[in-house]
């Protein structure tokens, strides 16, 4: 019996790896498409430092010859989202808002356009610096994620347009 089940799944298994070998897989994100990205101008607004770390943690290098212009507008808004009954601050909400652009300098064509907004709650800590240290916790951890989104979907236009 356990002779038979383990038959069943090795044909299953090289089923499998013929479909998946066979099937001209290409990945989503592509170092060579990724180096045809050549920007020429980087521009920051909205919250300098946010907008900064975004465009860091693409790692994007400007050239002089670069066929592209990135522009990069970040926004933070920090709210209460919880308070107890006496009105102490038990909990905060961070969102990070980032507008993004990608524009061809040769065509004026503006190849990638997005709004992403990304949010996550946080604790208040009895002292503030520890607070404090949480929210730029959460700042990295967040632009982090919006930088890897920015990098999968513009690998996948450049994709789309080659």
């Amino acid at each position: 019996m356990i002779f038979l089940n383990f038959k069943k799944y090795n044909l299953l298994l090289f089923i499998l790896f013929i479909f998946v070998g066979s099937c001209n897989y290409k990945p989503l994100i592509n170092k060579d498409q990724l180096d045809q990205l050549k920007i020429s101008n980087i521009e920051i607004s909205g919250n300098k430092r946010i907008s900064q770390i975004i465009v860091n943690k693409l790692n994007i290098i400007k050239e002089k010859e670069g066929n592209f212009e990135l522009s990069v507008y970040g926004e933070k808004n920090t709210i209460v989202t919880n308070k107890s009954t006496s009105g102490k601050i038990l909990e905060y909400g961070l969102t990070l808002i980032c507008s993004v652009e990608v524009k061809n300098n040769l065509t004026g064509k503006v190849i990638y356009s997005k709004k992403i907004v990304n949010s996550e709650n946080y604790k208040s800590s009895e002292m503030y610096s520890d607070t404090i240290s949480d929210e730029k916790k959460i700042i990295e951890n967040l632009s982090n994620l919006i930088a890897k989104q920015i990098i999968n979907e513009i690998s996948l236009v450049l994709r789309n347009d080659t």
